[in-house]
């Protein structure tokens, strides 16, 4: 018995000593990188083009070195080209990247890995995957030390928030990202967040906050001697008093922006108009005519307006023409690009959606597997619980009621939410409050000004809000509707038809219209659990269109008994009596 004590504590040491060791060597790792890929790391935030050249000469000789190696180096690689504004095209390189220190362990490089992936995405203009990526990291970082690159990750965010024109939620990600380098003591980051911060109540037309945090960027940037930015801001200051009416400081500060080489288009298509206004002819042809030299084509385009007003109000009608015919033409292939990047972007939005609804399949049957377990724990249970069972089930009965006339109740509210004629009753009360705010103004009342134009935005926006989402959903309505599985069904719901429809057509209606109708499977079962197959499948026909004659055909039932069916679960899913005629109404609101 001692002998066996003995054996037993020599082993636990043996083990004790060994895990010692992983452990060391574990922790050893990192100090075992190349010299260059350690210099790099050193100078890759002051010195990105030099960082990226060193990384470079290392790129074939990591062959050898270990995956954690190779995969920092992917990682300094990209950090090197996102500094340098290289514009990332595929997520090929960052996503082994973030699948290694997901199962690393390393929560800074997992939050760096996870910034860089949203970098990546933004490039590649897909916003609905730099959001998720982007708030990924801010919640793998939420609890650490890294307040610059928790400044940069919601000034990411909001930047992407304010690209879209979601001006709430970006001034909400632009204020956490100041605390952010606030906190870190960081001036020149702190003071660009400002400037952003300015822009968003800007875009919201809050010109007086807009005006103050440009001043204090401002202010900013001189304590810092930060030449660059000086130029850069006093450029966007000029724009900016321009647009509010102050045309003396706009043309100070552009006046500034140009003396320091300042050639932006912006600056040099409001100089012009400035000219314009002033009557100094050859002034404004000048600045229009450096427009089409230094601007983009989207600017050239305007800058060809431009001159062709000037032309006209000169009666100068040949030059006009020829101007008018060169806005023309750009303006045509203007529009193509612009319907080329709607589609560009509908295409990814459907792609993220689908890949969402997948991943949203895969979660669900795990958390099916999970109740299966909890089932059969709960059964081992069963002997105990049927004394309280009995009395509880009138109370769970009576509460599934209540909670279902929620549910529906919700449903219905969602509905005339985003109907139309919510819309047209915001519209009577925009124009209510536009009179009211009309009434505040003429007698001087601030406050009420304030308020009421506050109440009108909201509406605006909430109507807004309403057009886009009813847009998307014509345009997945449309997809669905010229897709092959709507078109399969239509054709196999007619009697003479002989396609026959399989198991695999069945799961593939389901998920077109999961997909066109956002999870509309899901909401169904979520309205009456013990949804059958048969039942649900109605519904799936009810929703694609098809008659009841031809669901019928297709269910190998009469139209008798499809009749009787719509009745009864309008009935489960209601709690009262109802036709068929009202179950098909239902499914094709919802």
């Amino acid at each position: 018995m001692k002998f066996k004590h003995v054996f037993t504590r020599h082993l636990h040491l043996h083990w004790l000593f060994t895990a010692c060791i992983l452990l060391t060597a574990a922790c050893g790792r990192r100090s075992a990188y190349p010299d260059k890929l350690v210099q790099a790391e050193k100078i890759i935030n002051a010195h990105p083009d030099s960082a990226l050249s060193l990384l470079q000469t290392i790129d074939g000789q990591l062959e050898n070195e270990p995956e954690e190696t190779r995969m920092y180096h992917t990682m300094l690689t990209i950090k090197a080209k996102d500094k340098l504004y290289i514009p990332h095209t595929s997520d090929s390189l960052i996503l082994p990247v973030v699948h290694f220190y997901e199962k690393y362990g390393d929560k800074a490089r997992l939050t760096e890995a996870y910034f860089y992936l949203g970098s990546t995405y933004r490039d590649m203009n897909d916003a609905p995957r730099a959001l998720k990526a982007f708030y990924q990291a801010a919640e793998t970082g939420e609890k650490s030390d890294m307040n610059r690159l928790s400044g940069m990750i919601y000034g990411q965010m909001g930047s992407l928030f304010a690209y879209q024109k979601i001006y709430d939620e970006a001034l909400r990600m632009y204020k956490i990202s100041k605390n952010y380098y606030e906190r870190q003591g960081d001036s020149l980051f702190y003071a660009g967040t400002l400037q952003n911060i300015a822009r968003a109540y800007d875009g919201k037309q809050k010109k007086d906050s807009a005006e103050w945090y440009y001043k204090e960027a401002l202010r900013i940037y001189k304590h810092l001697s930060y030449d660059k930015k000086i130029i850069n801001i006093s450029a966007e200051l000029g724009c900016f008093y321009f647009d509010i009416g102050k045309k003396e400081l706009s043309k100070s500060f552009l006046t500034e922006a140009l003396h320091n080489h300042y050639r932006g288009s912006n600056v040099l298509s409001y100089m012009g108009h400035i000219y314009q206004d002033e009557g100094k002819i050859d002034s404004a042809n000048y600045y229009f005519h450096e427009v089409i030299k230094n601007g983009d084509y989207r600017k050239q385009c305007y800058a060809y307006y431009c001159l062709a007003k000037l032309e006209e109000q000169q009666g100068n009608k040949q030059a006009a023409a020829q101007y008018r015919e060169q806005y023309r033409l750009m303006q045509d292939s203007l529009n193509a690009i612009t319907q080329s990047d709607m589609m560009e972007k509908l295409h990814l939005t459907y792609n993220y959606q689908y890949e969402e609804h997948k991943n949203y399949q895969l979660d669900r049957k795990n958390q099916i597997y999970r109740q299966y377990i909890y089932l059969l724990l709960s059964c081992l249970a069963a002997t105990i619980l049927l004394g309280i069972m009995a009395t509880q089930h009138i109370r769970r009965k009576k509460q599934a009621a209540i909670e279902q006339e929620k549910r529906l109740r919700h449903v219905q509210e969602e509905k005339y939410r985003q109907s139309q004629a919510c819309m047209e009753a915001n519209e009577r009360q925009i124009q209510e409050l536009a009179q009211k705010l009309e009434e505040a103004t003429a007698n001087n009342d601030a406050l009420q000004s304030q308020l009421l134009l506050s109440q009108k935005e909201m509406l605006e926006l909430s109507n807004r809000q309403n057009l886009a989402l009813q847009d998307n959903q014509k345009l997945l309505e449309t997809a669905f509707h010229q897709s092959d599985i709507y078109i399969l069904f239509h054709k196999a719901g007619n009697e003479e038809s002989s396609i026959k429809v399989t198991e695999e057509h069945w799961k593939e209606l389901q998920s077109a219209l999961d997909i066109t109708y956002s999870h509309f499977t899901d909401r169904l079962y979520a309205l009456y659990p013990r949804l059958s197959q048969h039942e649900l499948r109605i519904c799936y026909l009810v929703k694609t269109g098809i008659p009841v004659k031809g669901i019928a055909w297709l269910l190998s039932r009469s139209k008798a008994a499809i009749t009787v069916c719509r009745g009864r679960l309008y009935k489960k899913i209601h709690g009262t009596e109802g036709t068929g005629e009202k179950m098909d109404q239902f499914i094709s609101d919802f």
